[in-house]
């Protein structure tokens, strides 16, 4: 079952499943991510809420999570904020501005990318999805 997650959140290595990504505590596991150089364009979902607290705090920060997790369809940022609440936005980030401020982009999976920190400046913009 953990090949058929639509997410690929998880992986089979030596016998043994494991999460690739989202913990939520420091655990002895050490996940080699690929850094990503290509990506132009990532999105992250979240309430109008938490927007006011990523912009007046500085950025989007993995607060309970190692990473930072964004994604490379809008539609995905979509699913993950409706979850959190009904006001959702969804904010277009560029990579090329993480990677010149020293952030790798790490590929979590095939839809899934990491980053330790969003600074505000590399928010290029925000779109309310129509439900």
């Amino acid at each position: 079952m953990a090949l058929l997650d639509p997410k690929g959140r998880f992986e089979v290595r030596d016998g043994m499943i494991r999460a690739r990504y989202g913990h939520s505590k420091s655990l002895n596991v050490n996940i080699k991510y690929e850094i990503d150089n290509e990506v132009k364009t990532l999105y992250h979902g979240t309430t109008k809420e938490a927007l006011v607290r990523i912009m007046r705090e500085g950025g989007i920060k993995p607060m309970n999570r190692k990473y930072v997790h964004l994604v490379l369809d809008p539609r995905d940022a979509y699913e993950v904020a409706i979850r959190h609440g009904d006001d959702v936005v969804i904010l277009r980030i560029n990579a090329d501005c993480l990677r010149k401020d020293g952030y790798q982009v790490l590929t979590a999976t095939d839809r899934i990318r990491l980053v330790d920190y969003v600074p505000p400046q590399c928010i290029e913009s925000l779109t309310k999805p129509r439900n």
